[in-house]
């Protein structure tokens, strides 16, 4: 993964919206010394106080993206693991939001192999989840990159910028996804890896971070799930065909990342890494 410094609010607005949102739910005032800042999310920074996690906004953008995706987690039916369901009402300020969520207990794992029945099982749960509680508080399939149009985005604003020598590969790689890519009909999270999977021991206590979530191909959470914990690992618990269109989701990775940071116009530095990443990543 890149290392980008993500902008964030001034940080007396963030403490104040955290003050507020605790508020709302009826929690006793917390020393700030025990307040724990977690900053590695694009688009928002949590503040864990206790049993609260408090989800602040980056951008009035990412704002409305929070206040949708929590609605879609408190539609959520019941789950083999924990959700950050709403612990109060969220709290608007200066343009942005806090949220305030029943904080999930447990760990991130680092990538490596793991039990793959313990993903099989998360997978298995989107698949049967029914869509007509929560279909109105799903994003757009493929937000991240440029919804229904992220092929276009891609090959038209994103590629333009490599060097010359790493188009043509990129090029493939967008057209291989475009032509296995399939209308998905299941619960799809979009960004299941890393810091959004929490853990107690051996098992998946909770998921966290459903701005992205969709009825999309399952393939996208497979290829996030096979890239942190190991192809051979989903490869025994998925059909190979699925495993077929998850890599080729795999390969636009570096282009769907450099799309994200066009389409929402970020700083030049954040996407000059990006454009690194990408250049190497499809390089002859």
């Amino acid at each position: 993964m890149v290392a980008i410094g993500f902008a964030a609010p001034e940080e007396a607005l963030v403490e104040e919206l955290v003050l507020r949102a605790l508020r709302s739910t009826g929690a006793r005032s917390v020393p700030r010394d025990r307040w724990e800042r977690i900053d590695h999310g694009s688009a928002n920074v949590v503040v864990l106080v206790d049993a609260v996690a408090v989800r602040v906004s980056r951008s009035p953008e990412a704002a409305s993206v929070a206040a949708r995706a929590q609605r879609l987690i408190d539609r959520l039916p019941p789950l083999p693991f924990e959700l950050p369901r709403s612990l109060g009402a969220p709290v608007r300020l200066g343009g942005l939001v806090a949220i305030p969520q029943r904080r999930v207990v447990g760990a991130s794992r680092p990538a490596g192999e793991v039990d793959a029945q313990a993903l099989a099982s998360v997978l298995d749960a989107f698949e049967a989840t029914p869509l007509d509680v929560v279909e109105q508080e799903l994003a757009e399939p493929w937000a991240f990159a440029g919804g229904r149009r992220w092929h276009a985005s891609m090959v038209e604003r994103a590629i333009p910028l490599l060097p010359l020598g790493s188009r043509a590969r990129a090029t493939r790689a967008a057209d291989r996804l475009a032509e296995a890519s399939v209308d998905g009909g299941s619960l799809v999270h979009g960004d299941l890896a890393g810091a959004n999977l929490v853990w107690d021991g051996g098992r998946i206590a909770g998921v966290l971070d459903w701005d992205l979530a969709s009825a999309s191909d399952p393939a996208i959470d497979v290829a996030a799930l096979a890239t942190w914990f190991g192809w051979d690992t989903l490869g025994a618990v998925r059909p190979a065909a699925e495993i077929t269109r998850a890599r080729a989701v795999a390969d636009t990775y570096p282009l769907q990342q450099l799309s994200f940071a066009i389409l929402r116009a970020r700083p030049q530095r954040e996407l000059e890494p990006l454009l690194r990443r990408a250049a190497a990543a499809y390089a002859p």
